[in-house]
């Protein structure tokens, strides 16, 4: 296949190319729209981000209520988008690479350096938190501290909210030119960086500037500088990650959020009016005679004068006594029966954690007494699902590490990387330790640790290590280390006395 001819452009081109994508025309327009339906790509990823911690669009009412319920519509909000997004994100844990260069249990030394300067374990998680609430990712590759000894490049996760990039038609899997933009804080200015052609273009903003329009002649390109070693990466250190069909994963049923929402604040606006009792009176109170002392009123309604009303009479007081015409009546209304709203607001949580595959223990704490069936039926899906979007994780990562080690003068171990994933399902300890006797002689020992343990490659290389210590020290003095660990003031088990008489056998 013939290589694409090399798009050749401007940095300030690039630069007002990408800014303009973030305002862009989202991609598909739904068939039906709200008032809340994102027109462009900053909208769609702010709704999204606003469903993900927690602060979503109001229920709707008529405009005419709204200043009445803005409260109660506020406390309407439920958050499930945050469980169906942090049951994948805690699961979901990359805990090491091994190469064909250093492609030992305990995986490659390099990449275990790059992942302890950059915090990986928190950034692997912001990375997939974007990823699965956004629908798409950025990471980007420090080079290392120039001057620094032993210093290794970093990766950092990028609010896709402040990053975009354009992707390669020839090949998806890198990008061929991205922008990241700041706030500088000491500076009162905005600061933008440009990736492109192993080059970095930094552009400021004028002071004061913050708002998210974008006007090119608010923007000054002051320094650029070149990058070395991503000839053959595509001369950007960014790498895009897209989750399945480039949405979040629950931006195909925010439909159903929306409903659940409507239907907890309708039982709240009911519970709420319902709070107390409606009362009326039926009847003449007319009728009879007049119980007043007043000259020349025969009447119950008159006889009270300009400055009291009927509430001033039937004063809801254990010592007050109400004397009423015959044949009148008191009436008080009853609450209404909330159990079917309730029911009907948990059966739409239950779709919602069927359609996103999320264990209804997660969402409903009641479920956890469910069967263990139908538990090991939700952590199935839940499990498969993980997979599948590790698999889609994985070429992105594979590029991280590549032009990581690429920065780290590692060429070679650029070859063979293989991404280590911690196990998705959590075992109890009886059943490790059942698997690791069952697995004796089929696995290694170091296999079984890490796969059937659970640890960690560089927690089960060094458990490896205590353990061969442990074995010299048995062999060489015939002392047991785990008796070391023996509670203060156990007594000793009595030796043998080799002249003691062989105890007689019991009798039969």
């Amino acid at each position: 296949m013939a290589e694409q001819e090399a798009f050749v452009q401007p940095p300030e081109w690039w630069f007002e190319f990408l800014m303009n994508k973030f305002d862009a025309d989202v991609v598909r327009t739904p068939r039906v729209s709200s008032a809340n339906t994102p027109r462009t790509r900053r909208d769609r990823l702010e709704l999204l981000n606003d469903y993900y911690i927690g602060d979503p669009p109001l229920p709707f009412i008529s405009d005419q209520y709204k200043g009445t319920f803005e409260q109660v519509m506020r406390k309407a909000r439920a958050n499930y988008a945050t469980m169906s997004v942090d049951v994948m994100t805690d699961r979901s844990v990359l805990m090491g690479v091994a190469t064909e260069t250093d492609g030992d249990a305990d995986g490659d030394d390099i990449a275990r350096q790059i992942q302890e300067a950059s915090g990986f374990a928190a950034v692997q998680r912001d990375v997939q938190s974007y990823l699965f609430a956004m629908g798409e990712a950025y990471v980007t590759v420090i080079p290392p501290l120039e001057g620094v000894q032993d210093a290794v490049p970093m990766m950092i996760a990028e609010d896709p909210r402040k990053c975009v990039g354009q992707v390669d038609p020839i090949n998806p899997q890198r990008l061929i030119a991205a922008v990241k933009y700041f706030d500088d804080e000491l500076r009162d200015s905005q600061v933008a960086l440009l990736f492109v052609e192993n080059n970095k273009y930094t552009f400021r903003r004028e002071e004061g500037q913050f708002n998210t329009s974008f006007n090119v002649d608010e923007w000054t390109l002051e320094t650029t500088e070149t990058l070395q070693g991503l000839e053959e990466l595509g001369g950007v250190p960014i790498v895009k990650f897209t989750n399945k069909m480039g949405l979040g994963e629950f931006e195909a049923h925010i439909d159903l959020l929306d409903r659940i929402m409507d239907g907890i604040l309708q039982r709240i606006v009911i519970q709420w009016y319902q709070s107390f009792r409606q009362r009326a009176i039926k009847g003449d109170l007319d009728g009879g005679e007049d119980f007043t002392d007043e000259d020349g009123s025969n009447n119950l309604i008159k006889s009270l004068g300009d400055d009291k009303t009927i509430a001033d009479v039937f004063q809801a007081d254990p010592g007050s006594l109400w004397m009423v015409p015959e044949n009148v009546e008191f009436w008080e209304s009853q609450t209404a029966d909330l159990t079917p709203l309730i029911s009907a607001i948990r059966d739409d949580v239950k779709e919602f954690a069927a359609s996103t595959r999320t264990p209804l223990h997660i969402i409903t704490p009641d479920a956890a007494n469910g069967s263990a069936e139908g538990a090991g039926l939700m952590r199935e899906g839940l499990v498969d699902k993980i997979n599948d979007r590790q698999a889609r994780q994985t070429p992105g990562w594979t590029l991280a590490f590549k032009i990581a080690f690429a920065m780290a003068g590692q060429d070679q171990r650029a070859k063979g990387i293989r991404l280590l994933w911690a196990k998705t399902i959590h075992n109890s300890l009886q059943m490790k330790a059942d698997a690791m006797a069952k697995t004796k002689g089929i696995l290694s020992r170091n296999r079984q640790v890490i796969e059937i343990m659970e640890f960690d490659p560089y927690t089960a290389k060094l458990n490896e290590t205590e353990l061969i210590a442990e074995s010299m020290l048995i062999d060489g003095t015939g002392t047991d280390p785990n008796a070391l660990n023996s509670p203060v003031g156990a007594s000793p088990a009595p030796e043998a006395d080799p002249a003691a008489e062989p105890a007689e056998p019991a009798a039969a």
